[in-house]
């Protein structure tokens, strides 16, 4: 049985987008039990590059084989596209609140769509644009944009704003460096190039990934397999998403991330489910439909 090629990236794009999400749950349940922000984010991919890597050593070295003039591409979307995007969101979480981080991150629907109509890459329709809004529009109602006691700092909408651009340039960035090159080869040395990024700057400012004082057996076997489902398994199936679907569209898809996190911290960790958040939900639940219904 063969899937149509739209619908194999619908499914990888919500397949990534579901972990990332039970992520987002995964990462209130490490902070709540002392485990500092910036380790889980470093670490996370620092242990999927080590594991990537490993692996495809022992089964198939072809593909850790790349083109000099290529690394640079892996280099600028492992550096900006993981590691910006992973930094400037959880500084954005410090400086405001969890919500309006990952909303000011999902703006970056509507940056991809303006990027690629001006830059010729691809004609955004008028069934495109008005799922950009629904998706945009779900995401505020869901996340409480309107809430009045909202804690919104000038630094929170500048590292939101940061993160929204890295994500959006994954997004775009991504089709230039992997077109040449198989998944598993595209996914691991993107990932060598966010942990290297990582690493070094440890070296530069001082250890704050791999702390022996501070990282027990527990907690590393702990970061090992939220590395995994925050990484290893979101990024292979993003990476095959944006083989099949434009950039556009498949970060419309991913904006499902956050109807998975409300709803994972909703079973598992027992917060609330508003009935606003339930209408945001269908908004953009509705975007990504609009999406397939009226195909392009």
């Amino acid at each position: 049985m063969s899937f149509d090629p739209r619908i194999r990236g619908y499914l990888s794009i919500f397949t990534a987008a579901f972990f990332w999400g039970a992520a987002s749950t995964a990462a209130k349940f490490l902070f709540l039990h002392d485990i500092p922000p910036m380790l889980v984010v470093q670490s996370r991919v620092v242990i999927a590059a080590i594991f990537m890597t490993a692996l495809l050593f022992v089964t198939d070295r072809r593909h850790l084989s790349i083109s000099i003039r290529d690394l640079k591409d892996f280099a600028l979307l492992g550096i900006f596209g993981v590691a910006g995007s992973n930094y400037t969101y959880y500084m954005a979480i410090q400086v405001t609140s969890v919500g309006i981080a990952i909303l000011m991150q999902y703006t970056a629907p509507a940056m991809v769509a303006i990027y690629v109509l001006l830059a010729g890459q691809e004609k955004v329709s008028k069934t495109k644009a008005l799922a950009v809004l629904l998706s945009l529009g779900g995401s505020m109602i869901m996340l409480g944009a309107f809430d009045p006691k909202l804690h919104i700092t000038a630094l929170g909408i500048f590292f939101g704003i940061a993160s929204a651009v890295c994500f959006a340039f994954f997004n775009v960035y991504n089709k230039v460096a992997s077109k040449h090159y198989s998944i598993w080869t595209a996914v691991t040395w993107t990932l060598i190039s966010g942990g290297s990024f990582w690493l070094l700057l440890d070296i530069l400012v001082g250890p704050k990934t791999f702390n022996i004082g501070e990282v027990g057996f527990s907690e590393a076997g702990v970061l090992t397999l939220f590395s995994f489902s925050s990484i290893v398994i979101p990024y292979f199936f993003y990476f095959t998403g944006l083989k099949y679907l434009a950039p556009s569209t498949a970060i419309i898809v991913a904006t499902l991330e956050p109807v998975v996190a409300i709803v994972s911290s909703f079973i598992v960790l027992g917060e609330s489910l508003s009935l606003s958040q339930i209408g945001g939900g269908i908004l953009i639940v509705s975007a990504v439909i609009l999406l397939e219904v009226r195909r392009e």
